[in-house]
């Protein structure tokens, strides 16, 4: 999730759908292997600072593989 700005300054979190949706206009689209692992994270349950361990785990490790 992001955060965004509301009205009245205070910072609010999107959720998935808006944040997709803002990503399609923009023109930005998930990869196969990143949409999998999102999906899988979504439904282990975990909570939402473990599956952004998760991904940024995932990330680092691409990064420093290559």
């Amino acid at each position: 999730m992001s955060k965004a700005q509301g009205k009245n300054g205070a910072s609010r979190v999107l959720g998935s759908k808006a944040f997709a949706a803002i990503s399609a206009v923009e023109g930005l689209k998930l990869g196969r292997d990143s949409r999998a692992r999102l999906d899988r994270l979504r439904s282990s349950g975990l909570g939402g600072e473990e599956r952004r361990s998760a991904v940024r785990e995932a990330y680092r490790s691409a990064r420093t593989s290559k």
